[in-house]
């Protein structure tokens, strides 16, 4: 009886050691998740291991799906910040590779083609066999084939279809010509002069594919070089609020000292940042965790107040209704306010 009571004894104290250092584990696994740690910290969450890539996965695919809208729409020169951020936020993702190829065709439809071919040429060795394998290949030779002027080159370009453009002032392809030239050189305001002119004389221009993703007619009638700097100011002020560098983690005491001891919470923690230049008011982050499929456990609210911009506050919940809180396959993140 003795020796039974002694191993009995022997195997509490193993399990009991097991259960802190699994603690202790957990612990360590908090402070390793936090905020900007980990390679695919992205602003819908990275947790533990068993649903970070279901929660990248869901949130590059539906960002992926706006941006080939806008891509079919030819809004080329506002959708590239998004797809930067999307390959950025969540890099090797399936989606992330596909945003690739859409960066090099709007990089393409804006005479960008130094970036344009970086792109092409990402997809094309991340995804030989994809669905645009094919035709990021042939946008790749295309732009090969003729080697890229020199900035001295560009200049005589320049100088030439000037002199071309003062001869005939009526003209409109020799000034799109002009134009084209000064936005290949990252002569950007010289290049929306150029097109406002062509607009003053020819406003149905307007309608063409690539003045319309490099110039906007705001509504007093002003025109507005929309550059990459513009561009990405633009996407920012229509997107102000991001949520980034989300982590979860297991917490709580455990309940019995066996083999079946388990966490009794479920924490989401995270940043949210005002990246525009206005103020955000009433700004709140709400949380839903989820199980298989779509089932809702919970879902919890953070009031952070007035963002200024530029400003980034932490923002932390914490979940105690689910069944079991191993049946938690992922979270969300989603952020609002008021201007």
């Amino acid at each position: 009886m003795a020796r039974n009571t002694e191993q009995a004894l022997n195997i509490r104290a193993f399990l009991a050691g097991g259960l802190c250092l699994a603690s202790a584990l957990v612990a360590a696994g908090c402070a390793g998740n936090s905020l900007g740690a980990g390679k695919y910290s992205s602003p819908m969450g990275a947790g533990p291991a068993s649903e970070t890539r279901a929660t990248d996965n869901y949130t590059a695919s539906r960002q992926l799906i706006e941006a080939k809208r806008m891509v079919k729409g030819g809004e080329y020169s506002l959708v590239i910040p998004r797809l930067q951020q999307l390959t950025s936020q969540f890099p090797g993702d399936q989606a992330a590779i596909e945003a690739r190829y859409y960066l090099g065709l709007s990089y393409y439809n804006i005479g960008g083609y130094g970036d344009s071919l970086q792109n092409f040429r990402e997809y094309a060795e991340l995804a030989p066999q994809g669905e645009f394998a094919a035709s990021a290949k042939e946008y790749i030779q295309r732009m090969t084939e003729t080697a890229p002027s020199t900035p001295a080159e560009t200049s005589v370009k320049i100088r030439d279809t000037l002199a071309r453009a003062a001869m005939k002032p009526d003209d409109a392809s020799i000034k799109m010509e002009l134009a084209n030239l000064y936005w290949d050189a990252a002569r950007y305001d010289e290049a929306g002069g150029v097109y406002a002119e062509l607009l003053a004389k020819w406003p149905n221009l307007m309608n063409d594919t690539v003045v319309r993703t490099r110039v906007a007619v705001e509504k007093d009638g002003k025109l507005t070089v929309l550059s990459p700097q513009e561009a990405e100011r633009r996407y920012r002020e229509q997107d102000p609020l991001q949520i980034f560098n989300v982590s979860s983690f297991r917490s709580g005491r455990f309940e019995d000292w066996n083999a079946t001891a388990r966490e009794r919470y479920y924490n989401v923690a995270g940043q949210a940042v005002n990246r525009s230049a206005r103020p955000l008011e009433d700004v709140r982050v709400t949380v839903t965790i989820y199980g298989m499929g779509q089932m809702v456990f919970d879902t919890q609210t953070s009031s952070l107040g007035t963002l200024q911009p530029g400003e980034t506050r932490a923002f932390s919940v914490q979940f105690s209704k689910f069944d079991n809180i191993f049946n938690v396959t992922r979270h969300e993140c989603v952020g609002t306010f008021r201007r």
